[in-house]
């Protein structure tokens, strides 16, 4: 801030205490009676600022005392610097004058290393000349087990070589180059003296592995040892401890240090734990089911003998901190994982790969494996962590799943073969309790299937729901197959009526296996809780059933269909208007074909039977389509009339015979054509048309036409009433109606003004 601006700020400062001043006077000096008390503001004033100033005097001069103290303690520091700095050239230039000196003190120096080198000698010699024989004794200990004395004596030779070591090698301030190579050399002499000390060493460290990987045995046999070998393992441990926290690994490293016995141990222990557990090997090629199956169970037995032989055995001879169970559990875990990964590298069938894929998700986390009640409290089974990884077990279900598809269609396609050369025999199929035949081949492969994913299902959801999935597939496969298989036969019974001989019996028995299974598919479809991704394509079974069912009784049917076609060839004629008793005779076929309607079970027996009445009131239409007969005059008219209506009583009462209550469909057929041919007044025909189509909206121009023209009275204008009064009436088919007329078709009429067909040869 400049001077100017100080200045203002100054003036700024008075004229605002003046302002407050003249304020505080303003309002204390207001009144005439308070100005007597002026001169005592006054007083009070005048003593308040010399307290002010006297209180900012005292403070400014303790400031400036301060001041001058800190500068006179300034001016001590500089000369005491002043004084270090000439004393540390002094010492400088004593320094170079003296560097010449100290060469001349090498020969003292050397002498002093010499001296120190045999003072180790000399100290060691009784020591040394004991070192063979102290080799040899412990030798023999370590042959004669007696390992602990053994490790003493070892002890004393590492403590004596690593002594001498230290003491060569330690380099002393004034120690150059020379001295360094001659140290160097005096070491490798003594370690080549102390050579079978390593040998020692080294001898004891395989005693130790070799008790090791024995170590179940030798604690059954002689505990003793192994506690030896634990404690001997233990002091190596802890000298490898102090060695890496010593002074002396600053600049030195006693040699064969550090020893990890215990981490050997451990090494060793695991190679005898696989031996154990792993033997013996399992060819992996051209494994079967059997052998991987036994192999896993003995697999199994070894692992629990193995860890009860831990935990009974092993772990009063270590100390706790060892944790050995788990240790001992953590190394068969890795060595199964590595052993089943090899296995499933493998192309196995899949009993096997089932067998493999049951033991690591069911046997080996179970009480009869890893949660053994007997070790439990010392293995914590969850802390192994999986055989095999989450992907890897994704991909064997997978390739379970595959294999088990391939091998199911492959068992299927086999079933359907023999079962369809069963078809062919001279022999009657199967009846049950209640005398129905019975195809046992859709309950076969039912059993087969449910069989699957009940053994899925022991493998967890995941694998149920993939088996689930494949199974709806190969069922619906199945059918498919069936329905194949039924074509094939139905073509060999067109080649000849008289073969198979039982070819109607194995149809029913084919829809009654149908029946069967009906009741029990909904067991393989899947569940609501089952993930969208395996419900979006799963097929219908029931659909699929139903087609097949549809087909073998559609066989049949054809089968009661060709027996009664030439039957129908005869009507209408005049012969069948005079009395002929083929519709009496197509009763009793029809009654003799119950007699294996009967054998079907409900609800195909109805099914049956309602097809029947269909095909006969398809047929008999269809008589009177393709019939060349023509009425000739009114009575003959009413005559075919009081024919249908015969006709229809005798085919009432032949189908009640069957076991049908009530004709819908064909009765009241014929009874609705009847009144075509009844109705006497052809001019309303018209009205009589448009009841038919009411009753049968599905009915054609051509089939009306077809049926009129037997009438032989349908003129031109009649006929062009009644299509007009059709087309006026076109009807869509109810919901609930079945089209019976699209069934039934129509020969092409002659073209009109054509000649005679012959003459268009």
């Amino acid at each position: 801030m400049s001077a100017e601006d100080e200045t203002l700020a100054l003036e700024k400062a008075e004229s605002l205490a003046r302002g407050a001043a003249l304020k505080w006077a303003s309002g204390i000096f207001s009144r005439p009676d308070q100005l007597a008390h002026l001169g005592q503001y006054r007083r009070r004033e005048s003593q308040r600022n010399n307290s002010i100033q006297s209180r900012l005097k005292s403070s400014l001069q303790s400031y400036l005392e301060g001041v001058d103290h800190g500068l006179s303690q300034l001016r001590a520091a500089l000369s005491e610097v002043r004084h270090v700095q000439q004393a540390l050239h002094e010492v400088q230039d004593i320094w170079r004058e003296g560097e010449g000196t100290l060469t001349k003190l090498q020969p003292i120096h050397e002498l002093v290393m010499e001296h120190v080198q045999l003072s180790v000698v000399i100290q060691s010699l009784p020591y040394i000349y004991a070192v063979p024989k102290l080799i040899a004794e412990t030798r023999d200990l370590i042959e004669k087990q007696r390992l602990l004395e053994a490790h003493v004596n070892l002890r004393e030779l590492e403590s004596l070589r690593d002594k001498v070591l230290f003491r060569l090698q330690k380099v002393g301030p004034l120690a150059d180059s020379t001295d360094n190579q001659a140290n160097t050399d005096a070491a490798d002499l003594v370690q080549h003296f102390f050579a079978g000390v390593q040998g020692l060493s080294e001898e004891l460290n395989h005693t130790l592995s070799s008790l090791a990987r024995s170590a179940i045995a030798v604690a059954r046999s002689e505990p003793s040892l192994l506690v030896s070998a634990i404690r001997i393992i233990e002091r190596e441990e802890f000298l490898d401890a102090e060695e890496s926290k010593g002074p002396m690994q600053q600049f030195w490293k006693p040699p064969g240090r550090p020893k990890h016995w215990r981490q050997h141990f451990f090494q060793d222990l695991e190679k005898g734990v696989c031996a154990r557990v792993m033997e013996p090997e399992l060819p992996l090629e051209n494994i079967n089911a059997t052998e991987l199956a036994k192999h896993l169970k003995e697999l199994q037995s070894r692992v629990v003998d193995e860890l009860q032989s831990v935990c009974s055995l092993l772990l009063p001879c270590v100390p706790p901190h060892y944790d050995l169970a788990s240790g001992v559990a953590l190394m068969c875990h890795h060595s199964i994982a590595r052993h089943l990964r090899d296995i499933l590298s493998h192309d196995l069938p899949h009993p096997a790969l089932y067998h493999v894929l049951n033991w690591i998700t069911t046997v080996y986390p179970s009480e009869e494996m890893m949660g053994h009640p007997y070790f439990s409290s010392e293995i914590d089974v969850s802390e192994l962590g999986p055989l095999i990884p989450s992907e890897m077990l994704e991909e064997q279900l997978s390739r379970y799943t595959r294999t088990m598809r391939a091998c199911l269609s492959q068992w299927i396609h086999k079933a359907l073969d023999v079962e369809f050369t069963d078809w062919l025999r001279d022999q009657e199929p199967e009846k049950d309790q209640d005398g129905f035949y019975l195809s046992s081949i859709q309950n076969i492969v039912m059993q087969m299937l449910m069989e699957n994913v009940q053994l899925a299902a022991a493998l967890g959801e995941s694998l149920e729901n993939r088996v689930r999935n494949a199974v709806l597939y190969e069922m619906e496969n199945c059918l498919i197959w069936l329905r194949e298989a039924l074509v094939k036969y139905g073509i060999e019974r067109m080649k000849d009526r008289t073969y198979p001989i039982y070819y109607i019996q194995y149809l029913l028995a084919i829809i009654n296996g149908c029946c069967a299974l009906s009741s029990t598919i909904s067991h393989l479809q899947l569940t609501e809780t089952v993930s969208p991704v395996f419900r979006k394509s799963n097929p219908c079974l029931q659909t699929s059933l139903d087609k097949t069912q549809k087909k073998a009784c559609h066989l049949l049917l054809d089968e009661l269909q060709t027996e009664l076609q030439p039957l129908f060839g005869d009507i209408p004629s005049r012969p069948w208007l005079t009395g002929s008793d083929n519709v009496r005779v197509i009763c009793d076929k029809m009654e003799d074909f119950s007699q294996y309607l009967c054998k079907a079970r409900a609800p195909a027996c109805q099914y049956l039977l309602t097809q029947t009445e269909r095909m006969l009131a398809i047929e008999y239409v269809r008589a009177f389509m393709h019939s060349k007969f023509v009425c000739r005059n009114p009575g003959e008219r009413q005559q075919m009339a009081h024919r249908m209506a015969l006709d229809a009583e005798e085919l009432s009462t032949g189908l009640r015979t069957m076991g049908l209550e009530e004709s819908l469909l064909c009765v009241p057929l014929i009874h609705s054509l009847q009144e075509l041919f009844a109705l006497i007044d052809p001019s309303l025909l018209s009205l009589e048309v448009s009841g038919l189509m009411t009753a049968f909206p599905d009915i054609s121009d051509d089939h009306v036409l077809a049926l009129l023209e037997l009438r032989g009275d349908l003129t031109r204008d009649l006929r062009h009433a009644v299509l007009s009064t059709m087309h006026r009436q076109a009807l869509t088919l109810p919901d609930d109606y079945r089209p019976i007329f699209i069934s039934i078709p129509v020969p092409a009429r002659a073209p009109p003004f054509c000649l005679h067909p012959s003459s268009c040869a």
